[in-house]
């Protein structure tokens, strides 16, 4: 796992949140044996129909911190799938999951998945005009034998870039109060042999 504080600013942060709220949203839906899905037993949360040119700063962005510490990340990671705006209000959750294919049905792009990106916009304590929330820790499940707590919480921080590897398990706690904003892209592999690339 990896992360980077103040990846956007808090300025930054509340514009992409006030543009989230301006834009469409639907409820957010997952993959289950190759189709996309509503189950509110695993995901609760909004995703938001964010603005083309928003939408390709931040990924641009998001892209750009993966290459420029690639040698961190020992992948072969060449492309951003997504982001993704999603948000998550009192009582919404996402259980404990992969971001990989986990189905021989899943759509190929999800068997390319290498690392997982998770922006966050908001976070507990008051900064600037940002809205707060309660609750909607992340915990992602190290797969390491050698660590005495396989668990490892993150409590979003306004503008907090995390990176981990979409094959962890990882799970977003229930929100107890208030809307959690956040953004999510995956680097991938075009070389991947799920999406034609070399077996």
């Amino acid at each position: 796992m990896a992360s980077a504080p103040d990846f956007l600013s808090a300025a930054e942060c509340a514009d992409v949140i006030r543009a989230m709220n301006e834009s469409p949203r639907e409820p957010a839906q997952v993959v289950r044996a190759g189709e996309s899905v509503l189950d509110p037993s695993l995901r609760s949360c909004f995703d938001h129909h964010f603005p083309k040119d928003h939408k390709r700063r931040i990924g641009e962005r998001m892209a750009s911190y993966f290459d420029d510490h690639r040698a961190a990340f020992e992948s072969d990671a060449d492309f951003l799938y997504g982001p993704y705006f999603m948000s998550y209000e009192k009582g919404s959750y996402f259980r404990a999951h992969r971001d990989v294919a986990n189905h021989k049905d899943d759509p190929p792009r999800l068997a390319a998945h290498r690392w997982s990106l998770l922006l966050y916009l908001n976070g507990r304590r008051a900064t600037g005009a940002l809205p707060t929330f309660d609750g909607g820790a992340l915990t992602v499940y190290e797969t390491d034998s050698r660590l005495r707590d396989r668990r490892v919480v993150v409590v979003p921080e306004p503008g907090m870039l995390l990176l981990f590897r979409s094959s962890l398990m990882h799970e977003v706690a229930t929100v107890l109060d208030g809307t959690r904003y956040a953004v999510a892209g995956w680097m991938s592999s075009a070389r991947s042999p799920a999406l034609g690339g070399p077996r």
